[in-house]
């Protein structure tokens, strides 16, 4: 093992740690959007340099500490779930965040390198955006009436809009930072073009887990122009043109007024227990249940992360039969997916591990805070670590978000 460490520290000499994450970063880019494969090659390859250089560069222990607690439920509910490839499954797709953040951690970028991947990003996501838009053009009346029913625009990303419109978001906040930061006038105002364009994406496609990021960020954003800036008519003047926003694209956009009212006529049901198949905010709030009652019912070990699915199965079976296979998924709350598979102690060291890697990957700067919070939020309404874009997007996350320049970028 040393003397392969020492190979590595001369093949990876002279910056190839920042080289090497920086075309890991951008091959994991490509891979989000249009490639899962190409997206595992690059998580397993993001670890290389840490053979080379962790001895030589400040590796956070907290980060390894709060993955370590994330995986340990899992590892351990291993004892007893008797489907070992359910569980195998459920371990192997957060592995990337072991390797990810061990390569992420020990490597600093430069201000430059970090605006050329931050805005690679950012366009990529834009024109990710504009494919998904190309197809409202095409499609647009059966588009909008589709919304009526819980469909939604096309995206890229094996068309998953809902971890799409996480990244789109993720592209905001990178892009907001780089305008204040970046001193080219011309970039600055190409960034502040895209920024606007993907806030209206955002909009049309009317996801959301992206559009409760955006407003949880503007919000944060807000917050911190008022009470830590002491600009208080700035932050008053974007309140006034947010409400303005939301009320001109609410009657200009088909797809978001027709979103919002297939919400309010499906909440209209379940909230009074009349649940009706084929209706996915049903089955969403049907998956909650079912966590919350299966974690009650095995409250020291949970079934086992290998025995979730057959739970969840076994929960509609019994007290709804009427459902559809397709509507028997996962809780859509992360915290319950640890609670059925591992029960409330499992439930509670995954609180206190995620909790201790956002920590130890949010820097002292408000952009760096909105990342991580807009990381927090989705697993509240979604199983985010259950699959593969989940777990990058959250390392992408950590990987934008600690890296913390207090002067403006300047292009060499």
């Amino acid at each position: 093992m040393n003397e392969f460490r020492r190979i590595m520290q001369r093949v990876l000499k002279n910056k190839w740690q920042e080289q090497w994450i920086s075309a890991s970063v951008v091959l994991l880019i490509i891979g989000l959007l249009i490639s899962r494969a190409l997206l595992s090659f690059a998580s397993v390859m993001m670890i290389l340099p840490f053979f080379s250089s962790y001895k030589y560069q400040p590796l956070k222990k907290q980060v390894l500490a709060g993955i370590g607690l994330i995986l340990l439920p899992i590892i351990i509910s291993g004892l007893w779930s008797e489907d070992t490839t359910e569980w195998w499954n459920s371990f192997s797709v957060k592995i990337p965040l072991l390797t990810l953040f061990l390569g992420l951690s020990v490597t600093t970028l430069n201000r430059y390198r970090w605006m050329q991947l931050a805005c690679l990003y950012i366009i990529a996501i834009t024109l990710a955006s504009c494919w998904s838009l190309w197809q409202y053009v095409n499609n647009t009346h059966s588009i909008q009436a589709a919304y009526l029913k819980a469909k939604v625009l096309p995206t890229l990303a094996d068309n998953d809009y809902i971890r799409f419109s996480w990244m789109v978001v993720i592209a905001i906040v990178l892009a907001v930072r780089c305008v204040l930061e970046q001193t080219d006038k011309k970039i600055k105002m190409l960034l502040s073009l895209l920024t606007a364009f993907l806030v209206v994406y955002l909009h049309l496609l009317a996801s959301r887990t992206g559009l409760l990021c955006l407003y949880a960020a503007i919000f944060l954003y807000i917050l911190h122009l008022i009470i830590i800036k002491k600009n208080w008519k700035l932050g008053i003047g974007f309140i006034v043109i947010i409400i303005a926003f939301i009320t001109l694209v609410y009657h200009t956009m088909p797809t978001l007024h027709n979103r919002v009212q297939y919400i309010v006529y499906d909440f209209s049901n379940y909230s009074k227990g009349d649940f009706i198949p084929g209706y996915t905010d049903g089955a969403r709030w049907l998956s909650l249940k079912a966590g919350y009652q299966i974690t009650q019912q095995h409250p020291i070990t949970g079934v086992g992360f290998g025995d979730i699915r057959t739970a969840i199965d076994q929960w509609h079976t019994k007290e709804h039969p009427g459902s559809y296979a397709y509507e028997r998924f996962l809780p859509a709350n992360e915290w319950l997916v640890y609670g059925a598979g591992s029960g409330w102690p499992g439930l509670l060291i995954f609180t206190a591990g995620l909790l201790l890697l956002l920590y130890a990957v949010t820097e002292k700067n408000i952009f760096s805070v909105i990342l991580s919070v807009i990381a927090f939020i989705p697993f509240l309404i979604d199983d985010s670590l259950e699959g593969q874009y989940g777990v990058v997007i959250l390392a992408f996350i950590a990987f934008f978000g600690q890296q913390n320049f207090q002067q403006p970028v300047k292009t060499p």
